[in-house]
C-alpha cells in the first residue's frame, strides 16, 4: 500500500527566484500579448473595433496592476536575487503605461 501513500511535491521554483516574482512576470506577460492583440486588431479593422477590445484593454490595466503588487510581495521575499525582481515590476508598470498613452493618445489626437 506504499503505492498509494507517496505525496510528490512539485516545485514550480527553486531558491533562487521567488514565486511571487514568477507570478508577476506570467502577469505582465499576459498583459504584454493582449495589449498587443488590441494594437494588431485595431490595425486589422482600422480603428473599428468592438467593445471587447476596450474590456481587454482594461483586463490588462487590472493584470498590470496585479503584477505590481506580486512583484511588490516579491522585493519583500527573502528567496531570490533582486534583478528578477526589478524586472518583474519594471515589465508590468512597462505593460501599465502602454493602454494609457495609447488611451491618452486617442483624446488628444483623436
Amino acid at each position: 500500500m506504499s503505492i498509494f501513500n507517496k505525496k510528490k511535491k512539485y516545485y514550480f521554483s527553486d531558491d533562487s527566484i521567488a514565486s511571487d516574482t514568477i507570478i508577476a512576470f506570467v502577469l505582465g506577460g499576459i498583459s504584454l500579448v493582449a495589449e498587443i492583440a488590441g494594437v494588431i486588431s485595431s490595425i486589422r479593422t482600422k480603428g473599428n473595433v468592438s467593445e471587447f477590445m476596450g474590456v481587454l484593454y482594461m483586463c490588462a490595466i487590472l493584470l498590470s496592476l496585479c503584477g505590481i503588487a506580486f512583484g511588490w510581495f516579491g522585493m519583500e521575499a527573502e528567496e531570490g536575487g533582486v534583478k528578477s525582481k526589478r524586472w518583474s515590476i519594471s515589465l508590468n508598470i512597462f505593460t501599465l503605461l502602454v493602454p494609457l498613452f495609447v488611451i491618452g493618445l486617442y483624446f488628444f489626437v483623436g
